[in-house]
């Protein structure tokens, strides 16, 4: 897979700090920005894995600025791998490798969220 050019924790599911920063310490713009993280991200991801997209490498960029937005480091660094493949044919098997990978970290990110905000 290609190599990042970020500094990204890719451990990180997600930075707290990061986010606290990022809403100034607001819990309550923390859960509203999670939210529209929730309710947006998935579909970024769908339509980048869609069979026929031919805008991969703009898709890929939308994922990857929610998840830096929000701090979600370990999905953040798969979506600039993704990014970085430009604009692979549907048949090119880094793209179905990258989207299968950009799904578990989705799934990952999005229980993570689910779980802080029901705490």
């Amino acid at each position: 897979m290609t190599v990042t050019n970020s500094d990204w924790d890719e451990t990180v599911i997600l930075d707290d700090n990061h986010l606290r920063e990022f809403t100034g310490g607001d819990s309550a713009l923390q859960a509203n920005v999670l939210t529209i993280f929730l309710d947006n991200a998935p579909t970024y991801l769908e339509i980048l894995c869609r069979r026929g997209n031919e805008n991969w490498r703009t898709d890929a960029h939308k994922l990857k600025g929610a998840a830096r937005s929000i701090g979600a480091w370990r999905l953040a660094v798969e979506a600039e791998r993704a990014e970085a493949l430009g604009y692979p044919a549907d048949d090119d098997p880094r793209r179905n490798k990258c989207g299968r990978e950009l799904l578990g970290r989705l799934e990952e990110t999005i229980l993570h969220i689910k779980h802080l905000l029901n705490d």
